[in-house]
């Protein structure tokens, strides 16, 4: 029984995982889609004394805001998940418990990671592009990071699951 619940809720983490990554990229590109053309008359009536490039400014902003939100509690989220999941496998074979201590394990690294990707976010909000090189080069690492152990942790999930599914 315990195999079956730690199954659907690999599953189920994966799933939100994958999730997580649609709905990252696309709050920014309902930025691009709300301001294309045509927009819409009620809003261009709305923002009609606010500066184009400030009208994208602020809602990129807010995309970003949204972003944080959802990377902070999906990763409190992560961490519930991944305890209840090591104790659900713990009991078990060796690879199981493995997989799921470093999985859980990645969580920890990723809120870490995520702490400093917001604060340094938004400290760059506001700032012209192109970024300047060592704040961009920054970013750009702590980002590639997170997103190189998204990666990591969606195959680990994989793994278990193929694992817990031949059980």
């Amino acid at each position: 029984m315990a195999s079956r619940l730690a199954l659907l809720l690999a599953g189920i983490w994966l799933g939100a995982l994958v999730l997580s990554w649609f709905v990252a990229t696309a709050n920014f590109r309902a930025v691009d889609r709300v301001l294309g053309v045509p927009v819409r008359p009620e809003l261009e009536e709305r923002l009609a004394s606010v500066p184009p490039g400030f009208r994208r400014e602020a809602l990129r902003h807010l995309a970003s805001e949204v972003n944080r939100a959802l990377f902070r509690g999906f990763g409190l989220a992560q961490l519930a998940i991944g305890l209840l999941l090591v104790g659900l496998v713990w009991s078990g074979e060796g690879r199981p418990r493995i997989l799921a201590a470093v999985t859980l394990g990645i969580v920890l690294i990723q809120v870490g990671l995520g702490r400093e990707i917001t604060w340094l976010g938004r400290t760059i909000d506001f700032v012209p592009r192109p970024l300047p090189p060592e704040v961009g080069r920054r970013f750009g690492l702590l980002h590639a990071a997170f997103v190189l152990l998204d990666l990591a942790k969606a195959g680990l999930l994989t793994g278990l699951a193929a694992i817990l599914s031949r059980r």
